[in-house]
């Protein structure tokens, strides 16, 4: 985003502070003082435990040029411009609302339950082969990253795939909006964040407000398996120009799969299109096909063909903690700690099978945002791990702990340990690093269970000096 200050402040309808010209342009906005570039405009958060106001000297000695500030706040600086306003975070909106509209990019909005942040991946990796693409770094899908991402895309950028993410009602409808996408995508939809509604049924319609700002013959898509999906578009007031398609495992799809192999290379598959020869993709997972699919329709649309669509399927750069692969020593690692769900643990239970070794480990942390469901949440996980090969499972939690009852009552996992913290579990975990063993390692993104493997890691690093 390149902006004057003084034009920055109108949009918002703000006053400002002009310690320097204000006829200077904004390059770039930063909502994090340590990521700060010169000439930026830093945005600083006031959140539950952390204030960024407190921090705009460090933006200053990172360049920034001028700042967004509370009107309530103390002491603002006096040597970058300050534009003063009621809410950093609704202005930081209303200035991407603004940008979204001044830019020419064809934008394909993405959410869902599980599989929003692969199907972005995917999706961006396949229309950089024909258009300056830029997508959604890290996870920046909220009321506070998507707007920060929209005003990151260069003005000369050709397509942005925007990930949008949901913890409570309203939120998609809002993100939407100020998304604008050309093209829409549910991945899913399953109970996460339950907490924060009645029933998955809501959760459903919460999605589907991803239709209400795709633009006019605009095109929304969607997985078509889930009867859950199909019945609440089927009742929504989805406009008659937007048009839809689908993708999934039956032949009723505009999109659907014909033939799957996996190995830890990848995956391979056939696609119902028969301009596709056999595609091959550097991501694991059965349920990456269906991702795939989604992103093959999104670039179709485009205007993208065949062959194009193959070279980014072999060019994914993936967004991390999903499915890492680390070897330790003797020991390989499937880190997939980003978040946890029933859904997503059995996807990466799917994927551990193909892991072969001496000893196979599964560390399973809380599943969090269940609320009165999380006892048979947890514990029904820890029944369903009867359906895996798996020789010792490791929880961690007190919710976590249900899980291990599960397993303890229904399957025959012959070593259950249980931890209160990540420490603990690592300290124990450290034995296996030098033995022929595979450990899979999921929980909530609260946890942050990757510690375990950096910290293994580190130690092994530390015993080659």
């Amino acid at each position: 985003m390149k902006i004057r200050i003084k034009e920055a402040a109108d949009i918002l309808n703000a006053g400002y502070m002009d310690f320097v010209d204000v006829d200077k342009y904004i390059r770039g906005v930063s909502i994090d003082s340590r990521k700060v570039s010169e000439n930026n405009l830093f945005v600083p958060i006031k959140g539950a435990t952390t204030n960024g106001h407190s921090y705009v000297k460090d933006a200053i000695k990172g360049g920034a040029i001028a700042t967004l500030w509370n009107k309530d706040e103390p002491d603002p600086p006096t040597d970058i411009a300050v534009i003063l306003v009621d809410d950093t975070v609704k202005a930081l909106q209303e200035l991407s609302l603004f940008y979204r509209n001044t830019l020419k990019a064809k934008i394909v909005g993405v959410t869902g339950s599980n599989g929003k942040t692969s199907t972005k991946d995917i999706t961006a990796s396949i229309l950089a082969q024909k258009f300056k693409t830029q997508k959604t770094t890290g996870n920046y899908n909220t009321e506070i990253g998507v707007p920060y991402t929209l005003l990151s895309l260069d003005e000369d950028c050709e397509v942005a795939v925007i990930e949008m993410g949901m913890e409570k009602k309203g939120e998609i409808d809002f993100l939407t909006r100020l998304v604008q996408p050309d093209i829409g995508i549910i991945t899913s939809v399953g109970l996460v964040h339950i907490d924060n509604f009645p029933s998955i049924e809501e959760i459903a319609k919460e999605k589907l407000d991803i239709v209400n700002a795709i633009k006019e013959d605009g095109l929304f898509i969607y997985f078509g398996d889930d009867p859950l999906i199909e019945d609440t578009v089927n009742k929504a007031a989805v406009k008659e120009s937007i048009r839809k398609e689908t993708f999934g495992l039956n032949d009723t799809n505009t999109l659907y799969l014909r033939e799957f192999h996996e190995d830890l290379d990848g995956i391979t598959l056939r696609v119902s299109d028969e301009e596709f020869d056999e595609l091959h993709v550097d991501i694991l997972g059965k349920h990456q096909a269906l991702n795939t699919m989604a992103g093959i329709l999104a670039a179709k649309e485009l205007g993208m063909n065949p062959e194009e669509i193959r070279q980014g399927l072999l060019k994914i750069e993936k967004t991390g903690l999903r499915n890492e692969i680390i070897s330790i020593k003797n020991c390989t690692i499937l880190n997939d700690c980003y978040k946890s769900n029933p859904v997503s643990i059995n996807a990466a239970l799917n994927i551990f099978e193909m892991f072969k070794a001496d000893k196979r480990i599964v560390v399973l942390g809380d599943m969090l945002g269940y609320r009165e469901m999380s006892y048979d949440m947890h514990y029904n996980v820890g029944k369903d791990l009867s359906s895996f090969n798996i020789d010792e499972l490791v929880t961690i939690g007190q919710e976590a702990k249900n899980m291990a009852k599960g397993a303890r009552e229904n399957t025959g996992i012959k070593s259950i340990v249980e931890f209160d913290t990540k420490e603990e579990a690592t300290e124990y975990l450290k034995k296996y690093i030098n033995e022929n063993c595979s450990i899979m390692i999921k929980g909530s993104r609260f946890l942050k269970l990757e510690y375990i493997a950096n910290t293994l890691k580190d130690l092994e690093e530390k015993d080659e000096k």
